[in-house]
Formats: C-alpha cells, sequence, structure tokens
C-alpha cells in the first residue's frame, strides 16, 4: 500500500437542496433502466446521498493521484490481524477483474466456496449473481472501472451499493469475492453504530 488518504465530503446535515437535486434524481432513466431496484430510490436521506458524494470525491482524487488499483473503506471497518498479507495475496492473484469485495457485508458468502473457514486461504471467487455489491465498507477496483465509473456517476439513482450494482452492469465490469474476507463493517457487526438505517 502507498498512501493512504481521508476524504471528507459533506454530511448530510451540509447537503441543501440545490446540491441534493444535482446529484441525485430518482426517475433517473440511464442506460434504459426505467424501474427503481429498491424502494429507497424514491427518496434518499440526506446521508445516504452524501455516501455518494463522498465515494466519486474519492473515485476523482485516486484518478488524480494517477492510481492503478484504489481501495475504498468505509470509516467503520474492522481489519483482520493478518490482512495485509491476504491483501497481497489477493492483489497478485492474476486473473481479470475490475473490482473485488473484500468483505461479506451483511453475510453473503460465495456459494461455491467449498465449505472454507474463517482461518482457510483467501481466494478469489466469482460471485453467484450480477447484483455483486454485498456492501460497500471495502471495495477494491482498477483505475480503467475508475474511469467510466467518475463519468456516469451522477446523478445517481439508488443508494451507493446498489446505484455500483447499476454501474457495474452498464459497464459489463469484472467482479470478484474474497473469501474468506479480510474486512468487517463495524456498525455491520454492532462493534460501532452508525445513524443510517439498515
Amino acid at each position: 500500500m502507498e498512501k493512504v488518504q481521508w476524504i471528507r465530503g459533506p454530511w448530510g446535515s451540509e447537503i441543501n437542496s440545490e446540491l441534493y437535486f444535482r446529484v441525485y434524481d430518482p426517475f433517473n432513466k440511464r442506460f434504459g433502466l426505467d424501474k427503481a431496484l429498491t424502494f429507497k430510490s424514491a427518496g434518499l436521506l440526506k446521508g445516504e446521498v452524501s455516501l455518494g458524494i463522498r465515494f466519486l470525491m474519492a473515485v476523482r482524487k485516486a484518478l488524480e493521484d494517477g492510481v492503478q488499483r484504489a481501495i475504498f473503506f468505509e470509516s467503520d471497518v474492522v481489519l483482520r490481524e493478518d490482512f495485509l498479507a491476504r491483501l497481497k495475496g489477493i492483489l497478485d492473484t492474476e486473473c481479470e477483474w475490475d473490482y473485488i469485495s473484500l468483505g461479506e457485508g451483511v453475510g453473503t458468502r460465495p456459494s461455491d466456496k467449498d465449505g472454507t473457514s474463517y482461518f482457510s486461504e483467501t481466494r478469489l471467487y466469482k460471485p453467484p449473481h450480477d447484483f455483486v455489491f454485498r456492501c460497500t465498507d471495502s471495495m477494491v477496483f482498477r483505475r480503467s472501472f475508475l474511469e467510466k465509473l467518475s463519468q456516469t456517476f451522477i446523478p445517481f439513482r439508488e443508494i451507493i451499493d446498489w446505484e455500483l450494482n447499476i454501474q457495474m452492469l452498464a459497464h459489463k465490469g469484472v467482479s470478484l469475492w474474497a473469501d474468506p474476507p479480510i474486512v468487517e463493517p463495524g456498525s455491520g457487526r454492532w462493534r460501532s453504530l452508525s445513524l443510517l438505517p439498515s
């Protein structure tokens, strides 16, 4: 890992109506998508809109810095003790990918993981369906995908994980899941509190 950067964007309480509707459009029909994927898309909370804004800010910063691979963490993640060694193994794997999920999100694990335990070697698996974003707590992206995403992310229509599903499908990205996971979302495991509803 070459550099760690904190991205500080607007909190939900700092978002006014003009910014809210500049970045979020519940009626957006990009990529020919007529219907919403989630009930939440009809009216995102300002905190949910702020997550999308801050994610895009981090994407643009990674592109500006010229990185070829970028890891995105939410602020409450918990890393395994052997995180760096397992991450190196993942990134040294020779295969095609645009996005790798490092955590299991809401308890979703690959269906073909052969009964692996938490202590097994972390390997990469093809997700069992097209909606590949289990959570956005810990993600690795290649620059080539971030370049595409940066052009089409705004205005978004869904909460961030579902918006990223739309983006991945639209850009025909290759997604993989790391298992056993090497990151946990702190608020998802009750290690920290969140004001955003699950």
